[in-house]
């Protein structure tokens, strides 16, 4: 007489939903306000990210910075800036500064460029970049790949990712890493909400002193405001457990906060607050 199985449990929705939302592993971006909206870039899924190219560049080398950092292996590419100008992007957004505050001091260069020559970071800029990315995943695929000015130029980019079309759903989990896209366009990327495809837009106020930063993820809406001083985002901090790996040290954290705060002084620049205020449910126009 054959024994009867046992039926596989059931799941229950909210066990589900957990999983859905919880559970996937997720990049700290090396941005405190951002990963408060975001909780994190999700591995083997798409984050798309909107707002003006200077800021976004910022914050996507940032981004690519920070998960270099923390022994993440990392490619970021664009063909709206040089490689020259994307590195220098990034080894700014280590220390949480903007490009331009590289060009007005040594004080760094030594410690900085310790940091850069030990990632497992590769920048691919300029016109040829999606020929460079083609290449570069041939040879391994990273966890993270950040790719900006997508829209635009997403002939030429789902062509470096092997196909005709990109499948901003499918594609990720093939690569098993995460997949950033940086444009400006809002109009292109609610296609991608449509798609429950995390997206951000970061929209500054007219004198560029607030910005707004807005999470959808296809079932909620998170915002917050955050305060800027001359441009400088807030230093990347080392509090967010959730966002890292555990027992990680993140390489740019040996630079002390005082130092930080002592250069951006240097440079004119008051230290970053945040201002947060209560969020509300607004829609992608």
């Amino acid at each position: 007489m054959s024994i009867p199985h046992e039926p596989e449990p059931v799941p229950s929705i909210s066990e589900l939903r957990a999983w859905f939302t919880r559970s996937r592993p997720r990049i700290g971006t090396g941005w405190p306000a951002l990963d408060v909206v975001t909780e994190g870039i999700p591995i083997a899924e798409t984050t798309a990210v909107h707002g003006p190219q200077s800021l976004r560049l910022q914050i996507l080398a940032r981004m690519a910075a920070w998960a270099a950092g923390e022994g993440f292996s990392v490619v970021i590419a664009s063909r709206a800036v040089t490689t020259e100008e994307l590195w220098l992007a990034v080894g700014a957004g280590g220390l949480g500064l903007p490009p331009r505050a590289l060009l007005e001091t040594r004080a760094h260069d030594t410690w900085i460029d310790d940091r850069l020559r030990v990632l497992d970071l590769r920048v691919l800029g300029g016109s040829r970049a999606p020929e460079k990315l083609d290449k570069a995943l041939a040879d391994r695929v990273p966890s993270l790949l950040i790719v900006d000015d997508y829209l635009g130029n997403e002939y030429h980019w789902a062509e470096a990712l092997g196909a005709a079309e990109l499948d901003v759903n499918a594609k990720p989990r093939e690569l098993s890493a995460a997949l950033v896209l940086g444009g400006g366009s809002m109009e292109s990327f609610s296609d991608f909400l449509d798609r429950g495809v995390l997206t951000v837009r970061v929209v500054p106020d007219d004198d560029g002193s607030r910005t707004r930063i807005t999470c959808y993820d296809g079932s909620t809406r998170r915002n917050k405001v955050v305060l800027l001083r001359d441009g400088y985002l807030e230093p990347p901090r080392p509090d967010q457990p959730m966002l890292r790996r555990p027992g990680a040290t993140n390489i740019w954290q040996e630079r002390t906060g005082q130092d930080i705060s002592d250069f951006a002084r240097a440079l004119g620049a008051d230290l970053t607050e945040l201002v947060w205020e209560q969020g509300h449910d607004v829609g992608p126009d």
